[in-house]
């Protein structure tokens, strides 16, 4: 018995010490997506300080630049698909993804899907990756006063239409699967997300299906800002770190060990 619990110490500690090394190539929740098409001299703003810059685009390639807040942080030419990637603690974050369509020349049409980047303060979303299924004419609530409804579905279309206190910000017809609704909203100069939803499918009792259903607070001008209390502020970029959830990770992973670890003495016994 005694080398068995030996052993379940050894595997425990080598799975605490591997899952830094081994938890690369991730990426966490989608925080903005746009969707338009982009000309030499572009300027974006994304979320969390982010700034993509079209520098030129050619005819088999696009120059382009990615900073964060007044620094450039990369600079390279893309065709196609191209990746931005962060190393934190050990981990390859993918923070940028960006698919670019060069084949009709300039302007050309651009897909970014933008993630959140664990290193940065970023206030959790109120809600998060969830999959819903909302019947025709019915609203579905939301956090902060949004409702989203099924409008209407006809053939293959489905008209999602979004609702904060009861009146229209945005309507859209969907008939794609995969097709993203997106609703943002500009505060400061700064283009933020408030919503993203997936379009699945259709069912068939008149109802649509949404998958990666993310909605975020209603950001403040920098005025409406100034009086945040630097405590919770401190305590929100805590919660945030690498190292934190780390740390709480080999926590629980200490607590299974230990109820492991007893429930085999009681058995010994």
């Amino acid at each position: 018995m005694n080398g068995s619990i030996q052993h379940i110490i050894f595997i425990t500690l080598a799975i605490l010490l591997i899952i830094p090394i081994c938890a690369g190539d991730v990426h966490e929740a989608t925080i903005c997506y746009l969707e338009y098409s982009v000309e030499t001299g572009d300027t974006i703003d994304l979320e969390q300080g982010y700034r993509l810059t079209i520098d030129d685009i050619r005819k088999n390639d696009a120059a382009i630049s990615i900073s964060g807040g007044s620094e450039e942080i990369l600079n390279t030419s893309i065709s196609g698909d191209y990746t931005f990637e962060k190393e934190i603690g050990g981990i390859d974050y993918d923070i940028i993804r960006i698919s670019m369509n060069l084949t009709d020349g300039e302007p050309a049409w651009m897909v970014l899907e933008q993630y959140r980047d664990p290193d940065k303060p970023f206030d959790y979303p109120l809600i998060g990756a969830v999959s819903i299924s909302i019947k025709k004419g019915e609203r579905e609530p939301l956090k902060a006063g949004y409702e989203l409804e099924v409008t209407s579905i006809i053939d293959n279309n489905a008209v999602l239409t979004l609702y904060k206190d009861d009146n229209i910000v945005k309507q859209e017809k969907l008939s794609r699967n995969g097709e993203r609704f997106v609703y943002t909203t500009k505060i400061d100069g700064q283009r933020h997300t408030i919503l993203i939803a997936k379009f699945d499918r259709i069912s068939g009792n008149d109802s649509v299906h949404v998958s990666g259903l993310s909605q975020f607070k209603d950001p403040e001008s920098a005025d409406e800002g100034d009086g945040d209390d630097d405590g919770s502020k401190w305590n929100t970029q805590l919660v945030e770190s690498t190292i934190f959830r780390y740390m709480l990770s080999i926590f629980v992973f200490a607590g299974v060990f230990a109820l492991i670890l007893g429930i085999a003495r009681q058995i010994r016994k």
